[in-house]
């Protein structure tokens, strides 16, 4: 057997799965919903895609939650491990094929939702899409979702209970996302590196601040944005027109960005297979 088997034993598994189905459906369902309902109010679909991301960066990471943390965790605790690895299958086989099971369907998720948006722009907005513009948000949120659910399923593979592992997840949500790049006031990372910099003799420029809000799969996510997909947007919108002059900070460089969602994508899984490959699972 080998990483290809699991992930299709795994794969039958999760479609007959009510988690699964809910995931998919709502997802799509929301952002259909969404670009219909601001089809009236904006003209230009570009405009929409503005709340699609905010869509994306905070809601849809807690619908891949049930989706990735039981992903290896759910085994250790009924024990059904034993079964997997007593077969002639690695750890590794075992790691890949579960992450690849979830990567596909967490990014074929991603992708339905945004060719529902663009189906829903095409038919009711005043203006058509612009496919160029849909197709690298896709492939943005594509690689967005990729970098949560190696998280998720890092996060998974590095405890040995359902209960931590869904504590494990939620809190990496909230830090990453929420409280990284998110609009709670007086608990956001903005508000850390304020009491940071009013300490004595401390000063934290801004191109420092826009370093470290890249550094989350969420923040660099967004700061791909204003580049790749929104630059020369139609239409006066203040939404979009607020990352206009944007500083020429390294943390604002889509390149950068882009780099460090890669980074997270390819890296997160890799701890969470080396804590996975040294666990006790007796």
């Amino acid at each position: 057997m080998s990483s290809a088997t699991v992930a299709r034993t795994d794969f039958r598994s999760i479609r007959r799965s009510y988690a699964v189905v809910g995931v998919v459906g709502t997802f799509a369902a929301i952002v259909a919903l969404a670009f219909l309902g601001s089809s009236e109010v904006h003209p230009h679909p570009v405009r929409t895609t503005f709340g699609l991301s905010a869509l994306i960066a905070w809601v849809f990471p807690l619908l891949l939650a049930p989706l990735t943390y039981l992903a290896v965790a759910g085994d250790r605790d009924r024990g059904s491990i034993t079964y997997y690895l007593g077969l002639p299958n690695t750890r590794a086989d075992y790691f890949g094929g579960k992450y690849a099971t979830r990567a596909a369907v967490g990014a074929a998720t991603v992708v339905m939702g945004v060719a529902a948006a663009f189906a829903v722009a095409l038919a009711t907005y005043e203006h058509a899409p612009d496919l160029g513009r849909f197709l690298v948000l896709g492939a943005l949120s594509t690689l967005f979702t990729l970098a949560m659910v190696g998280i998720f399923v890092a996060v998974s593979a590095s405890v040995a209970t359902r209960s931590r592992a869904m504590i494990g997840v939620l809190l990496a949500y909230f830090v990453l996302s929420p409280f990284w790049i998110g609009p709670l006031p007086a608990l956001n990372l903005g508000t850390v590196l304020d009491a940071v910099a009013s300490l004595p003799g401390v000063a934290i420029p801004e191109s420092t601040r826009a370093l470290v809000g890249a550094l989350s799969p969420a923040g660099a996510y967004f700061n791909t944005l204003p580049e790749l997909v929104w630059a020369g947007a139609p239409g006066q919108y203040e939404s979009l027109a607020q990352f206009s002059d944007t500083p020429d900070y390294l943390g604002y460089e889509p390149w950068f960005n882009v780099l460090v969602m890669a980074v997270w994508a390819v890296g997160a899984p890799l701890v969470g297979y080396l804590r996975f490959r040294s666990a006790e699972l007796g």
